[in-house]
């Protein structure tokens, strides 16, 4: 999918603060040789496994098929922090030029920093630059700290509550403004 991105996009590299001062940097994954030992070490260590719709998976062959899927279909954003991948947002395209669906993960260790708005915000610009005029995901009822991170940046929810929901974002004018 990386290949579908405009170059300006993928040479682009933020420069973040968390919550309490500390820098790190937020860059799209560079693939397989570069990046895919870095990610699949954040989720090797990622509790409690299977928290989010099943994910990440608890088995070694189940997470790396899946993480790999994740990483070869999805534009994938890393987020790195004392030269370690602690965050990994990925957008899928559903419906060509108009909406993508969108997943997060922070490994427990840094959430609460601030560090998974980063994430969404960027992903949030990145989807708007690519002419998405909607993004998706699904979440757990019970995932507090995921909602509030989604409201702040602009989701909404759409449809019944149950355990799990559905929550939207908006692009206004299919990418030429938010």
């Amino acid at each position: 999918m990386i290949s579908n991105i405009p170059p300006h996009i993928v040479q682009r590299l933020r420069l973040v603060k968390d919550k309490y001062g500390t820098p790190f940097v937020v860059r799209l994954y560079q693939g397989e040789e570069r990046d895919y030992p870095f990610l699949e070490e954040m989720y090797r260590g990622f509790e409690p496994k299977e928290w989010s719709q099943g994910l990440p998976p608890r088995l070694d062959d189940k997470r790396d098929e899946w993480l790999r899927y994740v990483a070869n279909e999805g534009i994938n954003l890393i987020a790195i922090m004392e030269e370690k991948v602690v965050g990994h947002a990925a957008l899928f395209e559903m419906e060509h030029g108009k909406s993508c669906e969108y997943l997060i993960f922070v490994h427990q260790d840094y959430q609460d920093r601030g560090i998974g708005t980063a994430l969404t915000q960027l992903m949030r610009e990145l989807a708007h630059e690519m002419g998405w005029s909607q993004i998706w995901l699904t979440v757990e009822t019970r995932n507090f700290k995921a909602i509030h991170v989604y409201e702040k940046v602009g989701f909404c929810f759409v449809g019944p509550r149950d355990i799990e929901c559905v929550m939207m974002l908006t692009l206004k004018g299919n990418g030429k403004g938010i």
